[in-house]
């Protein structure tokens, strides 16, 4: 007997959730790219902030994918989330920035040589093999002799380096507290061929960060906003991506899909991919919705344990929030009354959920949950 495998070609679901996948995959954001080129250009240090999974980290690799390409350019990303004090901050940034001037041969050798009197002890790590660096800092004279050294090694250079730092908010729930807004800022005037982009998701944090009068980034840096991505450019990108694999797509669908996930990047992706994964000739309506109450069932755990920690008060406010959607307020009793709410429970909760980025309050004044 004889058993014959078939092997079919993989289909790519263009519609990528997490990594960057290169520019095809990529949709617009022309207009911010351009504001990030300027910044770059005139030794703007910015600030990039935006809500969760609107594409933040996408922008930047796709920003890196371009700058790349440019003679003298090296861009250097650091997503800092993990960190949990100011050693591992340093030691992140540091590997980021000898990686960025060696070549993989003498790394381990050149991280020696320079940070030789903090002992680096090196490893890979065994999931990623990135290598990781533990460095002997014992003081702020050491954090600020490691930055000095780190950042010395950039500048002597005759490259330009963009440094994009994700998640750089995380430096307000260090338990201790944190010097290395001061120390970078103490390098802003010396760095001529250096450019910051500090990145973040939870806008409260970054505000605090780089809007206090108090705070020693303030008034250090621009701020970019990052939006939904235009409803035509979004269209258009659905809508290439669906017929470049021969499943015809109606606009009705496309519509549909934008309006359900209100043109929320990781959403509407989510969304266009679990539909594209149907494989389907033709993409219906029906199809779409079917595929909405898919996704909804996919995500009910995670939306359930979250209601499950929030308090009784915060959870009756996120609800309602969700169901009116537009032109309320919280402070009206006629709101109060049809929830249940007291002002006083309402206004706490309200302060709960922003410091836990489920709700924003956008420029307008208005709340948004996400």
């Amino acid at each position: 007997m004889f058993y014959v495998t078939c092997f079919m070609k993989k289909v790519v679901n263009p519609f990528e959730l997490f990594s960057y996948q290169g520019p095809k995959y990529f949709c617009d954001r022309e207009d911010d790219v351009v504001k990030l080129n300027e910044a770059l250009q005139n030794r703007r240090n910015t600030v990039l902030s935006s809500m969760r999974r609107l594409g933040k980290t996408n922008l930047i690799m796709h920003w890196h994918h371009q700058l790349a390409k440019i003679k003298n350019t090296t861009p250097i990303y650091i997503d800092v989330l993990g960190t949990k004090n100011d050693n591992e901050f340093i030691e992140q940034f540091v590997v980021a920035v000898v990686k960025a001037t060696s070549n993989k041969e003498n790394f381990a050798q050149k991280l020696l040589s320079i940070f030789g009197r903090l002992r680096p002890q090196i490893s890979l790590d065994p999931y990623s093999g990135i290598p990781q660096v533990s460095l002997d800092i014992q003081t702020n004279a050491d954090k600020a002799a490691t930055f000095d050294i780190a950042l010395n090694l950039l500048s002597e250079s005759k490259v330009q380096f963009q440094i994009a730092i994700d998640e750089f908010q995380v430096i307000e729930t260090y338990e201790k507290p944190s010097t290395i807004d001061a120390i970078l800022r103490s390098h802003f005037p010396k760095l001529t061929n250096i450019h910051f982009l500090f990145c973040g998701s939870q806008q409260h944090m970054l505000s605090t960060i780089f809007s206090n009068p108090k705070r020693p980034m303030f008034s250090s840096t621009q701020h970019l906003t990052l939006g939904h991505i235009p409803y035509p450019a979004y269209f258009d990108f659905i809508k290439t991506h669906f017929e470049e694999h021969d499943m015809e797509i109606s606009d009705q669908s496309i519509h549909e899909i934008l309006t359900w996930t209100q043109s929320h990047t990781f959403y509407t992706h989510f969304l266009a991919n679990e539909i594209f994964s149907k494989h389907a000739e033709k993409v219906t309506y029906e199809l779409v919705k079917n595929s909405e109450v898919d996704c909804i069932k996919l995500f009910a755990v995670n939306y359930e344990h979250l209601l499950y920690t929030l308090p009784s008060n915060q959870t009756t406010l996120l609800k309602a929030i969700a169901v009116e959607k537009t032109n309320f307020s919280i402070n009206e009793k006629a709101f109060l009354n049809k929830y249940n709410l007291s002002a006083s429970s309402a206004s706490l909760a309200l302060k709960g959920l922003l410091d836990k980025d489920f709700l924003i309050v956008k420029m307008n004044g208005n709340i948004k949950s996400y």
